[in-house]
């Protein structure tokens, strides 16, 4: 591999360390950009002294990209948000941020540019503010570097997830564990260490550029079946209820003018529309790739929501 450091964006975010981990055990030096770099100290004990570094980077200073980006061979993109708030908008992140990151990978001879953008972002006709970024930040990516590789993930799953985590704190605490809708929309639930493995796989095929790879674990669920799955997880007998969408988003406006929203407007249209792989689309399968199920992963993290926590050993039937 011609490739010797790599610098990641975004990569003390969930999906972010998991990419730096998988190239770290590649033996590559890599670089983490990121805005708060205190969040990104604990990433350095992936790797041996010395082989992860951490650098205070913000998208919307294109000198500070173009100095994260100096000597790397290979460059990731992970940088993204959950909710807007403020400066930290979609617009400002996921499109001129993307913008940013091509054109410093350009201008500084990098090899490879990977971009993690999401199932969903070929829907150039959505009205969701959230999705239509994404579209515009894959169009940027490849305007700015045109031999880009974009990985298209479905839900990301692992121990520090949204939605796993989420659904298992309200069954805990609630008397019925609630879905958007009918909760028949599909998803295709990926982990996160595949998705970093996908990441390192890309950059060690040069065959893989100007490819976009559709990440989907091994099975399709409805969401009301990722309910139940939690719900057998932590040994919790709930009944599983649908809440009109139009409902979940008047609740998900209101929620946006919390610090941290539990829950978007636009996230309600993502539970209530598929997020599966498109058949036929390169995949994880195409990068040598085993996907991991989610029921191998879920009981070493969602059981401390079990009656009497984590200690409780009582297995669910």
């Amino acid at each position: 591999m011609s490739i010797k450091q790599v610098t990641v964006f975004g990569g003390s975010g969930f999906v972010g360390r998991a990419i730096v981990r998988a190239l770290a055990q590649e033996g590559l030096q890599v670089r983490v950009a990121c805005r708060r770099i205190e969040l990104a100290e604990r990433i350095k004990t992936a790797g041996d002294v010395g082989q992860i570094t951490v650098m205070r980077t913000n998208l919307r200073n294109a000198k500070s990209v173009a100095a994260a980006v100096a000597g790397s061979q290979a460059v990731v993109n992970a940088a993204g948000i959950p909710f807007q708030r403020g400066r930290q908008s979609y617009q400002t992140v996921h499109v001129a941020g993307a913008r940013t990151i091509a054109e410093a990978a350009k201008a500084a001879g990098a090899e490879r540019l990977v971009h993690l953008s999401g199932i969903g972002a070929d829907q150039r006709n959505s009205t969701n503010k959230y999705v239509r970024s994404k579209v515009d930040a894959e169009d940027a990516i490849v305007a700015g570097f045109e031999s880009a590789t974009i990985l298209r993930p479905s839900v990301v799953f692992g121990p520090e997830d949204v939605m796993f985590n989420r659904m298992a704190r309200i069954a805990a605490a609630a008397p019925f564990l609630p879905v958007v809708g009918s909760g028949l929309a599909r998803v295709q639930p990926v982990f996160v260490g595949d998705v970093g493995s996908a990441v390192a796989a890309v950059l060690a095929r040069p065959e893989t550029a100007k490819t976009v790879f559709e990440l989907g674990g091994p099975r399709v669920y409805t969401y009301r079946e990722i309910a139940a799955l939690v719900l057998r997880e932590i040994d919790r007998r709930k009944p599983v209820i649908g809440v009109p969408a139009g409902l979940m988003k008047i609740a998900g406006w209101f929620a946006e003018f919390l610090p941290v929203p539990p829950l978007t407007h636009d996230q309600v249209d993502l539970l209530t529309t598929d997020n599966v792989a498109r058949p036929g689309a390169p995949g994880l399968a195409d990068l040598g790739i085993r996907p991991t199920a989610a029921e191998a992963i879920l009981p070493t993290y969602l059981d401390r929501y079990r009656i009497g926590g984590r200690y409780n050993q009582h297995a669910p039937a």
